[in-house]
Order: C-alpha cells, then structure tokens, then sequence
C-alpha cells in the first residue's frame, strides 16, 4: 500500500433519478460533465441509496451505519452525538485537510465542527455556482502537504422540489407553449398519480415537470464540470480519488410518483462513479455487484488508509471492485429502509426485489424480466419463494446491525421499532 494518502473529491447531488445522465442512455437530458467521469472511471450501476430521503441517506454516507443505527430515521432527526463521521475521521486518523461547500443537511452535526465549511446552500439555481467556486478555489490554493478530503454538495436536481412541481405545480415554464414539441414522453410505467397533490396533473402537466427536472440535471452538471475540470488541470490530478453520487432518486413519473422515500427503482436506486487515474479503468461499467449507500464510507476509508469507521455492519469498499479486484464472495442482496409513513423495506438481490410495508402486502418483482416493476409477483408460487427468502435476508441483516435507541420518542421511531418488532416476531 501506498505510503502518500490520495486527495478524495466527494462530488454528490440531491435527488437524482439514477437514469438521468445522458451516458446512461437517456436521449432527453445532455450530461456532457457526468458523462466524462463516467468514461473516465467505473460506474456501479446496481447502486442503491441506504434510506430515499435526504437526511438519512447523507447520514449514512458519513457514518458509515444504516438510518436504523445513527439516529436519523427521517428528515428532522437527529444523529447520534456519538458517533464520529468522515470529517473528524480522516482529520485524526489520516491526517487530511477535510473541507466541505454546498449542502450539508444532517439534524444535530455541526459540519463546522467537522470539516471546514467554505459555501453554505440554498435553491441549486443559486447556490450550486458557488459551491463549485468555492472548491475549484480550494483546488487553486491549497499548498499543504497533507491530503484533502474536498466535498462538493451540490443541490440541483433538488430544486424540482421548490419550483418544478413537487408543491404541485409545474414551475416557471409551465406555461412556455413553444417548448411543448421538446417535451419528453411519459416513463412506460407512468400511471395514476400517487400523490394527491399532483392528482390534479395532465399527462402534458407531467411531461412539462419532466422536462423542467432534466434542465436542473443540466444546471448541475454544468458546475460539475467547472469543478472536474479544474481539478483535471490542477497539480493533484493524478494522486486524487474521485467519487460521485445521489443521495437518492426521485420519482421523475415513473409509477406516478414524484419525490422520493420509498423502495421503488426510481426512488431507492442511484447512480455512483469512482474515478481514480490510472488505477480504476476508464469507461468500466459494474452491474454484477448490488452496492449501498454505506459502501461510500467504507470506500472513502479504504482509499485513506484509515481504519473504517466504528461499528459498520453493513458497508463494503468499492474500491477492489473499481480497481478490477476479484472479490470472492460479494454481498447477495442488500436492504434498504425508508420509515416515512407506514414504513417500508426494500430487499433486492441479483435479480429479485422484494417490498415489504408495515401494514399492506408486501410486493415482488423479478427486475431482470421486469425493470419498470410492472408486475407484482407476489400472489404467485415464485413470488411468494422471493418473499420468503427475502424475509430470511431481512433477518439476516436484523441480527447484523445495532438498532438504534430512541431518546426522544418521534413518530418515525415507533414506525421502524414496530416494524422490525414484526419481522422479527414472525420468525
């Protein structure tokens, strides 16, 4: 192993569906940016987000535990004061110059006291110019000796939130009639709206916000691409490890949902990129190996030359993979969790994805037959083998991690306490 630590640039943007680069196929959204690091480095294309919601997904991306472990089961809760994360990590254990602009957002952290904070955030629109600014800033005057750990949090596409529809309704192009010729058809699973505040919507009301949220995509990836490439043109080029990210999905029509927090592909699925020059191989696509949310800690540790992170049940390091290691054996499936509302459980291997909700049935789908989950399974002979076998894998990962314990009582913790009580009751 390399005695020199590599420079780690965090580059990550809020609530992108996974499909929405144009290096992935999609002939509706221009990613000129995002496509250049997924050419220049090994895209994992079976990645997952470890709970489809702000708060929790960023909290796991900097403690390394699922949001059942740290605290924040939902946007509002706290994280465990505990718990150490990536910033104070690498500080003390390699070392690193830990700096962050752009989006934070984890209740009770203090990314002051963590990291030092160069550019706070607001509507991406706005705020994600400075962001990439401030880093390509950093990039132009740091001269220590010691290596960096540069996080970029970028907002956009996130701003759909605010102005493209998810307050209902479609934002500032609404009523621009001149685009309607570019706008984008409806997903295949497009279908009777699952939020009634979006029940009121057209399928020409649909496509305009689908349309609105891949010129957000656009937005972002443009200042991606200021930041990439100023550190592509930057003395650390070589000795910096690049890892790019969602914290999770967004609804984007698929299924009639908007937003996120729930376990369907276009919620719970993201995409993550590692580039590495001259270590990770250019243009390398990985769809065998499932990856969560956690393996970017786990990652990002084993890249520093850090011990991992305490307590990290679940999270495995990509780097083996990125860098065309075997890795014998890999996970079989991975869980993910989202404790809005009911509460529901998401467990998928290779090629099944089982659904599980605190007080409906729950659903199968096969995603190699059946990628837009049309087909619910569940009432059939397979379907109910998945589900069993899935049941023994959410046990399985019950018994992995440490529950964490409410101190102060919130709705959102009876929901996921209630319903890893059932799981394991049926047992």
């Amino acid at each position: 192993m390399s005695k020199k630590r590599p420079n780690i640039l965090f580059i990550h943007v809020d609530q992108m569906h996974w499909q929405a680069m144009s290096a992935y196929g999609n002939p509706h959204v221009k990613t000129p940016s995002m496509d250049r690091i997924a050419a220049d480095g090994c895209s994992f294309r079976s990645s997952y987000t470890a709970m489809p919601q702000c708060c929790p997904a960023r909290a796991s991306w900097y403690t390394g535990r699922m949001s059942s472990e740290h605290g924040v089961a939902a946007n509002g809760c706290s994280l465990l004061s505990d718990l150490p994360d990536l910033g104070q990590w690498l500080t003390k254990h390699g070392g690193y110059k830990a700096a962050y602009a752009g989006k934070w957002h984890i209740p009770g952290r203090d990314v002051g006291k963590s990291f030092d904070m160069m550019f706070g955030s607001g509507k991406g629109e706005y705020a994600d110019a400075g962001i990439a600014r401030a880093c390509m800033g950093f990039l132009a005057n740091y001269e220590a000796d010691e290596p960096f750990f540069l996080n970029a949090g970028f907002m956009n596409p996130h701003d759909c939130c605010y102005t493209a529809g998810a307050a209902g309704g479609q934002g500032k192009f609404r009523f621009a009639k001149e685009i309607e010729a570019q706008l984008p058809p409806l997903p295949a699973n497009w279908g009777k709206p699952r939020q009634t505040r979006v029940g009121h919507w057209t399928e020409l009301d649909w496509r305009y916000y689908i349309y609105i949220y891949y010129r957000w995509v656009e937005m972002v990836d443009a200042e991606i691409g200021r930041l990439y490439s100023a550190l592509m043109s930057s003395r650390f080029a070589d000795n910096t490890v690049v890892i790019f990210a969602a914290d999770h999905g967004d609804g984007l029509g698929f299924h009639g949902n908007i937003t996120k927090g729930y376990m369907e592909e276009e919620s719970w699925r993201v995409p993550t990129i590692i580039v590495y020059p001259g270590k990770v191989a250019q243009g390398k696509r990985d769809a065998e190996h499932l990856s969560i949310g956690v393996d970017i800690p786990a990652t990002i540790c084993d890249y520093a030359q850090v011990p991992a992170l305490p307590k990290m049940t679940v999270g495995k390091s990509l780097r083996p993979l990125a860098e065309g290691e075997k890795v014998d054996p890999w996970r079989d499936y991975i869980v993910g969790e989202s404790f809005l509302g009911e509460g529901q459980v998401g467990v998928r291997d290779q090629q099944h994805k089982t659904i599980f909700y605190g007080a409906k049935p729950a659903k199968v789908f096969d995603l190699k037959a059946d990628p837009l989950e049309m087909n619910d399974l569940a009432a059939t002979a397979g379907g109910k083998h998945v589900m069993a076998k899935h049941k023994d894998h959410l046990r399985e990962y019950l018994d992995t991690i440490e529950l964490y314990k409410p101190t102060k009582r919130e709705a959102v913790h009876d929901t996921y306490l209630n319903f890893y009580r059932a799981v394991r009751k049926e047992a």
